[in-house]
């Protein structure tokens, strides 16, 4: 899961309808709709370019896709306002956040020219407990294309950048991931759990709303938890081996766990189709009773997190607990017909 920083990516609540028709449209105004006159052929590239610039002027999200080169109009997608978010447990985005960023991002946003095509604030600055002196704000910049003068462009854009020491600084601390139209496209079936975080947490800032229609095949999820937690499993053992089992090393390992094993319990609750509750124990408990493993030992890294560092023999056996749970969980996630 190193495509970016994750917080925590399958919601299409974002799209209404199919097609160029609005929901329940009768047959007869599709047909009125499809006789009438084709609007003027415009420059898409250059109309949604200045849509952007003019959104990150006034703070207005996109409404509207714009005309096709051949005359018509995209499947209209409905962009979310600024303060609707998507799926996940969410917090409303600040006013505040969403100039700030909108103002950090403009260099990038002209550097990219005509290929510009959405911004986006996704992850943890959209969830509850969000705090901006210990987490970055994750930007995501998608343009169409990226060939190698739009990249430099973009990375003279970034040089110019506050660096976060700087007086001039933003009071928050923003972190940008710029991808391509054919990589959202194209590489949901490699990425699937950071695509899905993208999907399900994210806040449209200006642009078109890419995301709403980006499909994730559930069984390309499958195969990436099952190898997230057959990582994770020999990631540990090895670890522990490597240090020569010293003291403190089972307390650590296990508390280290906790930082990524959300966004992957969540995703593993998407395969079977349930709830994600927001609170960390709730959720590892969750998925501890979906897939029929020991949940006192899934749920150890959320313990070991918040407790003092406890004595050694103790340490030992909740992260001989955590293994032996991590063990089953995989078997589980294995054995799973999807």
């Amino acid at each position: 899961m190193g495509l970016y920083p994750i917080a925590g990516l399958i919601d299409t609540s974002t799209v209404a309808g199919r097609g160029d028709d609005p929901p329940g449209a009768s047959r007869s105004a599709r047909k009125a709709s499809a006789s009438a006159p084709l609007p003027a052929i415009q420059d898409p590239s250059a109309a949604r370019l200045a849509e952007a610039r003019r959104n990150l002027q006034t703070g207005a999200p996109a409404t509207q896709a714009p005309v096709s080169a051949r005359g018509r109009r995209p499947p209209l997608l409905r962009s979310p306002p600024m303060t609707t978010l998507t799926s996940l447990p969410t917090r409303p985005l600040p006013e505040e956040l969403a100039r700030a960023a909108r103002a950090w991002a403009a260099g990038l946003v002209g550097a990219a020219g005509e290929g510009f095509r959405a911004l986006y604030i996704y992850g943890s600055a959209l969830a509850p407990g969000f705090d901006p002196a210990s987490s970055d704000v994750n930007l995501l910049l998608v343009v169409e294309e990226l060939p190698f003068d739009c990249l430099a462009a973009m990375a003279d854009a970034a040089a110019k950048l506050p660096a976060a020491d700087d007086k001039k600084a933003p009071r928050y601390r923003f972190t940008p991931l710029t991808l391509t139209a054919s990589t959202l496209r194209d590489s949901a079936d490699v990425f699937p759990i950071d695509f899905l975080d993208l999907k399900m947490r994210r806040a449209l800032l200006t642009g078109d709303d890419v995301l709403a229609t980006l499909d994730v095949p559930l069984g390309n999820l499958r195969h990436q938890c099952e190898y997230e937690l057959r990582s994770r499993l020999i990631g540990l053992r090895q670890s522990f081996l490597r240090a020569g089992g010293e003291t403190g090393t089972a307390h650590a390992l296990t508390a280290r766990a906790a930082g990524s094993s959300g966004s992957l319990f969540r995703h593993l609750l998407t395969l079977r189709g349930q709830a994600q509750p927001a609170d960390p124990d709730l959720l590892a408990r969750t998925v501890a009773a979906t897939y029929g493993v020991d949940a006192d030992g899934l749920d150890a890294p959320f313990d070991a997190r918040r407790a003092p560092e406890p004595d050694e023999a103790a340490a030992r056996l909740r992260f001989a607990a955590y293994l032996a749970a991590l063990d089953q969980l995989v078997r589980a996630v294995d054995s799973d017909p999807r």
